[in-house]
């Protein structure tokens, strides 16, 4: 019984270090700044929103993705235009290498009617001369002094 309960306890601590390390914490003064966009409102001016930490709300993300960088992918979401005029509107992303299965469990379906969020920082990649969105995850748990903890 007593090694039982050991075990657990590990098997606990275990668990809340990892979800620890998987998660980003973002200060009170910085989470009352996150606006909320949908793609297509977003995408039209994205880098104007550089360094900006945004809220990005979509329906499915690209079946596309690439490796462009040691311990980052590229890929993109989706959304369908309300309008009907384009189809879709999507904008790109980046997703940590440690994030990619939780990224590829998002559906592809662009059929798809649930309203997904993600969170994440608006970039510039001066590099390759393009504007993205790092993605840092879907869940959020804000504590009582209003800091946010960001994970997937």
């Amino acid at each position: 019984m007593k090694n039982t309960s050991c075990l657990i306890l590990a098997l606990s601590c275990i668990g809340t270090i990892n979800l620890l390390a998987a998660s980003t914490r973002i200060d009170a003064k910085t989470w009352r700044t996150v606006q909320t966009y949908d793609v297509r409102a977003l995408g039209s001016n994205l880098k104007s929103h550089t360094r900006e930490l945004v809220a990005v709300k979509f329906n499915f993300r690209g079946k596309d993705i690439h490796h462009l960088k040691p311990n980052w992918y590229e890929s993109s979401i989706w959304q369908p235009d309300p309008q009907g005029k384009k189809g879709f509107s999507n904008i790109r992303v980046m997703i940590a290498k440690k994030d990619l299965s939780a990224f590829k469990s998002i559906t592809t379906d662009a059929a798809s009617s649930v309203e997904i969020t993600v969170y994440g920082r608006v970039l510039w990649d001066s590099e390759n001369n393009f504007t993205f969105v790092q993605l840092l995850g879907r869940n959020v748990v804000v504590d009582p002094p209003g800091t946010a903890t960001v994970s997937w």
